[in-house]
C-alpha cells in the first residue's frame, strides 16, 4: 500500500503545482498551537516543510499553555484573512474556533460541515480527503455508489463527516463506535472498513479478507512505536489491503492541508 500512497500523493501534489502557479493570490497558511503536546509538534514541522519547499508562507503562531485562554484564540481567529488552523487537540478546556468557510483550511467549523450535509462543500476535512483518495484509487473515482463501507469511529474529525461525504456518493454506509459490539459484527460484508477510532487494537487483520480494502486512519505509540488502530497477526496476515503507519493517511492528510489552502486561495481570487 505505501507504493499506492506515494502515487496518489505525487499525483496530488503535481495538480496543486500547477494550480499554484495559475494564481495571481497568494497561497499561505497560519497554525496557531497552545503548549507543547509531541505529536503536535511532528504534524505541524511537517505541513511547514511542505509549504516551504513550495516556496509559501505558513506562520505558526505558537502559545504558552499555562496562559493562554479562550478568547485569545477568538481574537485571533477574527482576525484571520486567509487559510488557519488551530493544531488539535487544545489543551485545558480549550476550544478551536468556529471559523468561517472562507479561512477554515480544516473544514471543521459548522459552515463547512454545514455545507457538507447539503453537499455544497467545496472544503472537506483533509483526512476525509485523504480517505476518498485512497478508495478512488483503490476501486475507481466513478465507483462509489453501491460500494458496502463501514467507518468505525465518529469524531467530527473524521468519522461524522467521511460517512455523510460516502453517502452523498450513493455508497451504502455502516457506522460504529466505541458502544458498538465490534465484536460480534461481520466485517467481511464490506468492501471498504475505516478505522477511526485512536485506539490501537480496536480490530485485528485477521478478521478481514483478499479483496478488502482496510483504511487505518489511527496514530498510535505502543511499546516506542506508531502503529495504528489495527492490530496486525505476522503469522497468519490477510490479503486484504491495509494502509500503513506511519506514512499512509496521515501523509495524504498533510498535503490536503496544502490542497484546501489552494481551494480557498483560489476562491479569493475570485
Amino acid at each position: 500500500m505505501k507504493a499506492v500512497i506515494n502515487t496518489i500523493y505525487e499525483s496530488k501534489l503535481a495538480t496543486l503545482k500547477d494550480k499554484i502557479a495559475a494564481l495571481s493570490a497568494p497561497v499561505q497558511l497560519t497554525i496557531v498551537t497552545v503548549g507543547e503536546d509531541p505529536a503536535s509538534k511532528v504534524y505541524v514541522r511537517n505541513k511547514i516543510r511542505l509549504f516551504d519547499e513550495l516556496g509559501l508562507t505558513c506562520n505558526h503562531i505558537t502559545l504558552a499553555e499555562e496562559t493562554t485562554t479562550q478568547s485569545d484564540l477568538d481574537d485571533i481567529a477574527a482576525k484571520a484573512e486567509h487559510a488557519i488552523l488551530f493544531q488539535l487537540p487544545l489543551p485545558n478546556g480549550l476550544e478551536a474556533p468556529d471559523l468561517p468557510a472562507s479561512v477554515d483550511v480544516d473544514g471543521f467549523g459548522s459552515e463547512a460541515l454545514g455545507q457538507l450535509v447539503l453537499g455544497q462543500n467545496s472544503i472537506l476535512p483533509c483526512t476525509v480527503q485523504a480517505t476518498i483518495d485512497i478508495i478512488a484509487s483503490h476501486f475507481g473515482e466513478n465507483n462509489f455508489a453501491g460500494l458496502k463501507v463501514a467507518v468505525v469511529g465518529r469524531s467530527n474529525i473524521v468519522g461524522k463527516p467521511l460517512a455523510i461525504e460516502l453517502i452523498n456518493r450513493q455508497s451504502t454506509v455502516s457506522s460504529f463506535n466505541s458502544r458498538s459490539d465490534l465484536e460480534s459484527v461481520d466485517w467481511k460484508r464490506y468492501d471498504v472498513v475505516v478505522v477511526a477510532t485512536g485506539a490501537y487494537g480496536v480490530l485485528e487483520s485477521t478478521q478481514f479478507f483478499k479483496g478488502q480494502l482496510i483504511i487505518d486512519v489511527g496514530i498510535n505509540r505502543v511499546d516506542g512505536k506508531l502503529v495504528g488502530d489495527v492490530k496486525h497477526n505476522f503469522e497468519v496476515e490477510p490479503m486484504a489491503a491495509i494502509t500503513p503507519v506511519p506514512g499512509g493517511v496521515g501523509r495524504l492528510t498533510c498535503l490536503h492541508v496544502l490542497g484546501n489552502a489552494v481551494k480557498l486561495a483560489e476562491c479569493a481570487q475570485g
